[in-house]
């Protein structure tokens, strides 16, 4: 069911996963870009994306007849700069062109400016798309966005096996540009109004038994009568309150406690909003104006700010992951693959039990531990030795760590940042915590990493990295001190 919604989430995530991770790697092996220059054009993204999320939303939003067009054509668009980078390998490889270092980083650059604005916004829209369809059922939202996880992992190792197996980074090109004609054929399906559409009682009920019967429900050993009143549990939640970020959560929420102890990782996925979705609603018109006082006051200043930091932190990890593994480590293609489905299953697995272990250890302790998972794996690289089947493995135990780092974080963080304000301002809060930890904490950790590989080395970058998480575990725990306790 909704099986168009399904297909925009596998072809978004294909090609926003086929690309950008190895990009590192091209930029280095076929432009010969030095750290800092790939540091320079990676910082782009973060940055562009945070203005172009909420622009493209805002149309699609009142343009809704635009919607499915919208992302057929930034998608295309996007496609076509990727597919540029491309032919700056192919200049640089012919002795037919000659090209100076300074035009070919100033050209790249343009390429990658024209992605960010174009198609990376694509999953925000996505985003909307589906709760539009979805309707009064929004609350089967978590089940649609699941396959988009699971294509993304999946994408990148079907990508870094093509590469090791042919010996050419064309092929991230190729699966990018395959990944976008799906999706660019597929948003032309969409068709949505700005009224909602409702089901019948009879198609409701459907839907409900769908949500019970589906394969990621992971109930304990029970009783048939069990499962019975827990499904009656689900159906007597409202589906659907008000078109906001908040409310949608609310609702999962009130399912998530009338299931009980059981799992439901769709629905759990629906709780935990996705950083393009805080970023595509910081400037949500339905949003009170910040209330200063609550943003001034050294408890959320200091969190915050904690955020920022381990955002930093995860960009100089994840953007130059790739290329320390290919060069540094020497990891085939064929292994550093595998870093998409083991970061993802373990990041999905911090999502789904991220509400019982805030229950039992506290925001507080979740967070730090967060921030030492990460410090813990930064210091874990420089200790690796290149060429070694036991490297190749350990990195990959490493990459486990990219699940509590980032996954337990973000899950926490996104609940923590709504108990600060009002229901009214919890959309552009979610906004803020978005900009600064995917938007502003991604590009800054490009820029510096780009500077710190560059200058000393791997071991420079991830030990910076360290110290980071340790200054942001201070200033965190400094806000938590009971005197800033609201």
């Amino acid at each position: 069911m909704y099986l168009l919604c399904k297909l925009l989430y596998v072809t978004v995530f294909a090609l926003l996963s086929a690309a950008p991770p190895y990009l590192p790697l091209f930029y280095h092996d076929a432009l010969g870009f030095s750290s800092n220059q790939i540091g320079l054009v990676l910082a782009i993204a973060p940055f562009i994306q945070s203005a172009a999320c909420p622009f493209w939303t805002w149309l699609v939003d009142r343009k809704p007849r635009w919607h499915g067009l919208t992302m057929t054509g930034t998608s295309l668009a996007g496609g076509v700069a990727i597919m540029g980078i491309m032919m700056m390998g192919r200049i640089v490889a012919s002795p037919a062109y000659q090209i100076d270092i300074t035009t070919l980083v100033l050209l790249t650059s343009m390429f990658a400016l024209t992605f960010a604005f174009f198609t990376l916004p694509n999953i925000s829209l996505v985003d909307s798309a589906v709760m539009k369809i979805l309707g009064p059922n929004k609350i089967l939202y978590g089940q649609q966005r699941l396959w988009g996880s699971v294509s993304c992992g999946l994408t990148i190792l079907v990508v870094g096996q093509l590469i090791s197996m042919t010996g050419d980074l064309d092929m991230l090109f190729y699966v990018f540009g395959g990944s976008t004609l799906l999706f660019a054929f597929f948003a032309l399906f969409v068709r949505v109004d700005a009224s909602e559409p409702t089901l019948s009682a009879k198609e409701q009920a459907a839907l409900m038994t769908s949500v019970a019967d589906t394969p990621f429900y992971q109930s304990t050993a029970m009783g048939g009568g069990e499962k019975l009143d827990e499904e009656a549990a689900l159906m007597d939640v409202p589906l659907f309150k008000a078109a906001t970020v908040h409310s949608f959560r609310d609702e999962v929420t009130d399912a998530l406690d009338n299931i009980g102890h059981n799992m439901d990782l769709g629905l759990t996925i629906s709780k935990i909003s996705t950083v393009d979705q805080s970023m595509a609603h910081i400037l949500d018109g339905d949003s009170e104006p910040m209330n200063l006082s609550i943003l001034l006051s050294v408890r959320v200043l200091t969190f915050l700010t904690s955020t920022l930091m381990l955002g930093i932190a995860l960009s100089m990890i994840v953007n130059f992951l790739f290329l320390f593994q290919g060069t540094d480590l020497k990891i085939p293609a064929s292994w550093i693959g595998w870093n998409g489905p083991t970061g993802g299953i373990t990041e999905l697995l911090a999502f789904c039990f991220a509400k019982q272990l805030t229950e039992k250890y506290g925001v507080t302790k979740l967070i730090i531990f967060a921030h030492v998972a990460t410090a813990i794996r930064c210091i874990g690289y420089t200790l690796l030795t290149p060429a070694s089947l036991t490297t190749n493995i350990l990195a990959l135990v490493l990459q486990t760590l990219h699940g509590v780092g980032f996954g337990l974080f973000w899950a926490t963080a996104v609940s923590e940042i709504d108990s600060f304000f009002p229901p009214a301002q919890r959309s552009m809060a979610q906004g803020i915590l978005g900009g600064l930890h995917a938007g502003l904490g991604t590009g800054l950790g490009a820029l510096i990493g780009g500077f710190l590989y560059d200058a000393y080395g791997a071991t420079g970058l991830f030990n910076s990295g360290a110290f980071l998480c340790v200054v942001s575990i201070i200033i965190f725990s400094i806000g938590r001190l009971p005197k800033y306790a609201a």
